[in-house]
């Protein structure tokens, strides 16, 4: 049973289109159009319930295949660190008969105000402009379709809420009503939001009823590239609105940053920056999975070098295991036409430019652009 998971018995993840997954980094390929929530019992739907059976017979499940292989490169994955949490999400560490769902990982709808740059219309509707000026048509959001089995979940057993967007504290209305059908007490919350906003006074005395409650504020750098890369933001009032969330929830609050292309170079700064004036917050980083054109793999080699020789320099002050993913990230093959073309469309259509807002980098790659 070594390779048994307890999300598929206690655990659905919900994007905001409605399509549901056996869990956020489940491969997406392996699953079926009618794993929704226009499904009448999606939680027991037959899909689920064989990737159970598979997990009771102790075999592997091709959609796992992402956790399997990070076990194998870097020794740990969303697996192992689920079995390390088993008692916040109120799971077992072996298969159960009976599957109940304590575990939910939520997207209330694409409503943003924010159109990152790593983003699109399925996460946010501030790209809708963006995508159609690209030639796309647009998807919709979970509260924007007629029907759906939301209401019909369970909400009494949860012990663990995962609340994503879009930007979820644009629909606080609807984190309020879900909250208010939990057993607070006993219920451990999980919220990512861009900073922008902050919980209104109903939303944060339910949150406070919480048995806990973690924040993940998405910061992606300091001052006016994060303001570029998150384009919507404006770093004046993020600053404010992490001084807020340090004064309320600050044992569990944490800054989460993808790192792409456009703040590689840069990512001790803001790293800097929350050691000096926020001293309690953790900060991790992941690396952008989409979309591809962004990943620095894509920089001209001669450039990698440099990148490696500023990771060297900052391993010096301080211990920093993410740096070797991104070393072995910079070790793939890959093609800055890519990364220049696909920039271009998209500054060309917001009429900006990232050279003002990372020069030091804009200056080492500014011949391959001449």
């Amino acid at each position: 049973m070594s390779k048994f998971c307890p999300l598929p018995f206690n655990h659905m993840a919900i994007r905001p289109n409605g399509r549901v997954y056996p869990c956020c980094i489940f491969r997406w390929d392996n699953v079926p159009e009618d794993l929704h929530l226009d499904h009448p019992d999606v939680f027991h739907h037959p899909f689920l319930e064989d990737i159970r059976n598979q997990m009771r017979r102790g075999e592997i499940v091709d959609g796992c295949k992402t956790c399997h292989l990070n076990e194998e490169q870097f020794g740990s994955s969303m697996r192992t660190f689920v079995l390390k949490h088993i008692h916040k999400i109120g799971g077992s560490l072996e298969p159960i008969d009976e599957p109940k769902i304590t575990y939910l990982d939520l997207a209330l709808s694409n409503a943003c105000n924010n159109k990152c740059r790593m983003c699109n219309p399925e996460l946010s509707t501030s790209w809708y402009s963006d995508w159609k000026a690209l030639g796309n048509s647009i998807p919709k959001g979970l509260l924007q379709k007629p029907q759906n089995n939301l209401d019909k979940i369970n909400f009494s057993n949860l012990r663990f809420l995962k609340l994503i967007g879009g930007e979820p504290l644009m629909e606080q209305e609807k984190f309020i009503d879900i909250l208010s059908k939990c057993d607070r007490k006993n219920l451990s919350v999980l919220l990512t939001t861009n900073v922008t906003l902050k919980p209104n006074e109903e939303l944060f005395r339910l949150m406070k009823e919480c048995k806990s409650c973690n924040i993940n504020l998405s910061i992606d750098a300091y001052g006016v590239l994060n303001d570029f890369l998150r384009k919507g933001s404006n770093w004046q009032i993020i600053t404010e609105n992490i001084k807020w969330f340090y004064d309320n929830f600050n044992d569990g609050l944490g800054v989460h940053s993808v790192v792409s292309i456009y703040n590689i170079n840069h990512l001790d700064i803001l790293r800097n920056f929350l050691k000096e004036k926020f001293s309690k917050i953790h900060h991790e980083h992941v690396l952008v999975d989409g979309p591809d054109w962004m990943r620095p793999r894509h920089l001209p080699e001669n450039i990698k070098l440099k990148i490696k020789d500023l990771f060297r320099l900052w391993s010096q002050d301080s211990d920093w295991p993410f740096l070797k993913i991104l070393e072995d990230e910079l070790s793939k093959t890959g093609d800055f036409n890519i990364f220049m073309k696909n920039d271009k469309k998209l500054s060309d259509i917001r009429n900006e430019n990232w050279a003002y807002a990372n020069p030091e980098l804009y200056e080492m790659v500014k011949s391959y652009y001449e």
